[in-house]
């Protein structure tokens, strides 16, 4: 069967069924962006059509303000995307062949897909935003269960700036050691950013 909905009719079936939820929880906005911000953290709940026009992901940021964003930049919290995020994930759909939440072939099936997309909020995404609850608790909580040697080095360059934020710069200077040592050859901005941060 064809998909007769669409994303602007999900998106409304999201607007009165989810998004009531979030608001409840703190979150602000409309549209297919709502942001939640705490002091210097911001948590960011944002709605991607996929390509082909028959489903959406659903996606969640973490981002501390005094952080730059992805790309480098820092943008004011009530303006941060999604993808200016340095902590990022996605409300999962339930395992299938379809990439992200289809939009299904008709409106019950569709309202059947945003209960369960409520469900899921409740599940995946407060243990997503639990891990970036409170400042300073949750950078430190971070820092502390965090292996330096077992995360990509690029993540290391985030951790030793929250640990130098903090001003634990003993452990952000063993994060830096850890990302230079495994850096690999190509990456010579990220080793650049490492090796200033350990400079400054």
């Amino acid at each position: 069967m064809a998909t007769t909905m669409t994303r602007s009719a999900f998106l409304k079936l999201l607007t009165k069924h989810l998004y009531p939820v979030l608001k409840g929880e703190g979150f602000e906005g409309s549209g297919q962006t709502l942001r939640r911000i705490r002091g210097p953290i911001v948590h960011v709940f944002n709605v991607q059509g996929a390509s082909g026009g028959k489903a959406c992901y659903l996606n969640l940021g973490a981002h501390y303000d005094f952080l730059p964003c992805e790309g480098g930049a820092f943008v004011p919290p009530a303006e941060i995307e999604e993808s200016h995020c340095v902590f990022r994930e996605r409300i999962e759909p339930p395992p299938g062949a379809a990439f992200g939440w289809a939009y299904g072939p008709d409106q019950a099936s569709a309202e059947e897909s945003v209960a369960f997309i409520v469900s899921e909020w409740a599940r995946q995404g407060h243990a997503f935003f639990a891990d970036h609850d409170a400042y300073p608790a949750s950078c430190e909580r971070l820092l502390r269960q965090t292996e330096p040697d077992a995360i990509h080095p690029a993540r290391t360059l985030i951790l030793a700036r929250i640990a130098r934020h903090l001003g634990d710069t003993d452990r952000a200077r063993a994060l830096v050691h850890s990302g230079l040592a495994r850096a690999p050859e190509p990456a010579t901005s990220l080793k650049a950013k490492l090796e200033a941060l350990l400079a400054g």
